[in-house]
């Protein structure tokens, strides 16, 4: 009677390991099912987007858009600001600068 209890808990446990494997093979096909627009990053605007936005807006509040490759990649990523921003950032940048220098 041992024998045959073994021997049921195999199968039983064989066919176990094949349903979760069946379900998580399903579930994991699942999650990678899916389409750009259900993305949540925000869109960047388009080249024709900035042109016609910067033509109604002050100078300081240009928006500028470039790509720019990230450290660790060779993937160029489009990266849009403002003027003002990039102009914040560079001052910011040449005090840090000028204060290690000193």
């Amino acid at each position: 009677m041992i024998r045959s209890v073994g021997a049921y808990l195999k199968i039983r446990g064989t066919e176990m390991f094949k349903a979760i494997f069946a379900l998580l093979s399903i579930l994991l096909l699942h999650a990678c099912v899916g389409s750009p627009a259900q993305s949540n990053a925000p869109r960047l605007p388009t080249d024709a987007e900035v042109e016609q936005y910067n033509a109604s807006v002050p100078a300081d509040e240009h928006i500028v858009c470039r790509d720019e490759i990230p450290v660790g990649t060779n993937i160029p990523r489009r990266k849009c600001r403002y003027v003002r921003d990039i102009q914040q950032t560079s001052t910011f940048h040449r005090e840090q600068l000028r204060r290690a220098l000193q």
